[in-house]
């Protein structure tokens, strides 16, 4: 498809006579286009110049509809590279088996990025210390906040709580490149056999909604986990919330 073909019919419906600003004009259609599908994900769009000349429009129009469908996540922008459609709401099987958010987007081949924002050796509250069964009062884990993003935009927030003791050197480890069960069972030895996950639907609290760039009181899908090792001893403990716009949950069950 051409570049023409792609925005030919937005040039026909803009309407340089409507009280509608025209860069509220373009957002809207290319909204509409991207929702119906008939843009599919990952497609190309044109340079801001090209939309420009194309829909005779200034330059500073089409950046201003731009940057409000990419705030939306309906368009990413890759430095170099140019604007694409974004990705459809993604859809995960950890609901049903032993694998980690990083794992699962591994498995979908969804590029992605991870920020570490806290990892450090700390002292065990009540409870978490109660769900890692820690029961010295001194007890220390390494607690590590990290923000996954999908396509520039975040889609969790992880919570991770590791007893210190089983890991020495953790608090140091590249978490940006290397999932954590990955660096607990190649650099610790501590394999996770079992999980116990609870999910919850939650609104965004103002700190969570920062975090995954939402306004509050958003929908999010919050995930308690509590992982253990082969003798049934807890590994990890983790909070993690997810945008509810952008991930659903799926499971293959028989009877």
């Amino acid at each position: 498809m051409s570049q023409a073909d792609v925005v030919g019919d937005l040039s026909r419906e803009l309407s340089r006579d409507a009280p509608t600003p025209l860069h509220d004009q373009i957002a809207a259609l290319i909204r509409q286009r991207v929702v119906s599908g008939r843009w599919p994900a990952h497609m190309r769009l044109p340079s801001e110049p090209d939309l420009a000349q194309l829909l005779e429009v200034a330059r500073g129009t089409v950046r201003r509809a731009m940057r409000s469908l990419t705030d939306e996540g309906l368009l990413v922008q890759h430095q170099g590279r140019g604007t694409f459609v974004g990705s459809p709401m993604l859809e995960q099987s950890f609901a049903q088996e032993i694998i980690s958010t990083a794992e699962a987007l591994d498995q979908a081949g969804v590029r992605y990025e991870t920020t570490v924002l806290r990892q450090e050796v700390a002292d065990a509250t009540e409870q978490v210390a109660g769900h890692l069964h820690m029961v010295d009062s001194n007890a220390q884990v390494v607690a590590m906040r990290r923000i996954r993003a999908v396509d520039g935009l975040p889609v969790y927030v992880l919570d991770n709580y590791v007893v210190a003791s089983r890991c020495p050197g953790l608090e140091s480890a590249d978490l940006t490149v290397r999932p954590l069960f990955t660096v607990l069972e190649q650099d610790h030895g501590l394999v996770v056999d079992g999980v116990q996950r609870t999910f919850q639907a939650q609104i965004a609290s103002a700190a969570i909604a920062e975090l995954l760039n939402v306004a509050i009181g958003s929908p999010v899908l919050y995930l308690e986990q509590i992982s253990y090792d082969h003798n049934a001893a807890p590994i990890e403990y983790s909070d993690v919330w997810i945008r509810g716009d952008k991930l659903r949950l799926s499971a293959w069950l028989r009877r």
